[in-house]
């Protein structure tokens, strides 16, 4: 009786169960489509680099090689680091960082030259040194001979070579030499020159003239910028006499073109007076060369490379500091990293 029992109440149940399944399937599917597919499965994890995420960037340099470098030897630098842009400064001249933000100006060093005559070849011996040339910056730029005359003029003939063997033409001219008279510039106040010409009495005249009397500027730290500033034409010389230089007829008198200088008077001054006349220039002023900041030069480095060399050749003995400034031209800028290296280029 009691096996009779559990056959039945098995049978019961299990018919019980099938007809409540699709019941418990469609509240299972249902209640599965109101939640969020996210809470369903969880997605896999992919480690995966940000691509917006900003890398720190970083550089240094070192020298290749640790010795002492001689003119003409190459230099190698070792880059390291990620950076894409990289400026680099060898301390020369046009390319020092020094300047970078600062411009250049470069001194001037004043180099004058011209060419000499005298004549005639004759018994003129007390006129053979009838030419000085002078220098002032004192004059007030009044052009009258009482008031040239009493100027503080200095006198530099002493550092050109004058011509001291009369000629017998007025062809033959000598050269005075390229002589650096910067120091007559020192105080930056405008500068005159003067030539003063003599006759003296009761004696014979020599003739005395100037040429290609030039002012030329040397730029020791560029040879390539140095040039002519001033041609004689450009001095403006004018001459201003004595009284009894400026009574002479007119084909005696001095004269002055854009290219020459002639100091003239009577051939035969055996009873004349003392004549005497200045030749003056304009002011004269140096110019300063200004050639703006030094710019360096841009190295590109390569992709995907984090170590690459620079090489560079020195053809001056000295010691530089070398600069290389690291950046990042992405739109997400970084500090530039400056890096600095002192080298010394020995002759």
């Amino acid at each position: 009786m009691i096996a009779h029992t559990k056959i039945d109440f098995m049978r019961n149940l299990i018919t019980l169960v099938k007809r409540y399944i699709p019941v418990l399937c469609a509240v299972f599917m249902l209640s599965s489509c109101n939640k969020d597919p996210e809470e369903l499965v969880d997605p896999p994890k992919i480690d995966v680099e940000d691509p917006t995420a900003t890398v720190p960037m970083a550089f240094d340099v070192q020298l290749k090689e640790n010795k002492t470098f001689k003119v003409g030897d190459t230099v190698k630098f070792v880059l390291n680091g990620n950076a894409n842009m990289i400026s680099f400064y060898s301390g020369t001249v046009g390319n020092d960082y020094a300047y970078h933000n600062t411009e250049r100006f470069y001194d001037v060093r004043a180099k004058l030259s011209f060419e000499s005559n005298k004549t005639p070849d004759n018994n003129t011996i007390a006129n053979i040194n009838c030419a000085e040339l002078f220098y002032s910056t004192d004059f007030n730029g009044t052009y009258t001979y009482e008031n040239i005359k009493n100027t503080n003029w200095k006198p530099i003939t002493n550092r050109f070579a004058l011509q001291t063997i009369l000629q017998a033409t007025s062809t033959t001219y000598a050269a005075s030499g390229n002589v650096d008279i910067s120091d007559v510039f020192a105080d930056g106040r405008p500068v005159y020159f003067a030539w003063l010409c003599k006759t003296q009495a009761a004696s014979n005249r020599v003739q005395f003239r100037v040429r290609n009397f030039t002012l030329s500027g040397e730029v020791v730290e560029d040879n390539t910028l140095s040039k002519q500033l001033f041609s004689q034409g450009q001095f403006g010389f004018q001459w201003y006499e004595n009284a009894a230089s400026a009574a002479q007829a007119s084909n005696n008198r001095p004269t002055v073109t854009s290219t020459l200088l002639t100091w003239n008077g009577v051939f035969n001054n055996l009873t004349g007076p003392y004549k005497e006349g200045y030749a003056v220039s304009g002011p004269i002023e140096l110019p300063q060369y200004n050639v703006g900041k030094d710019m360096p030069s841009i190295l590109i480095t390569k992709q995907n490379k984090s170590e690459s060399e620079h090489k560079y050749v020195y053809n001056t003995p000295g010691t530089y500091e070398v600069v290389f400034i690291a950046a990042n031209t992405h739109a997400n800028e970084q500090p530039e990293i400056i890096k600095k290296l002192n080298i010394t280029i020995e002759p």
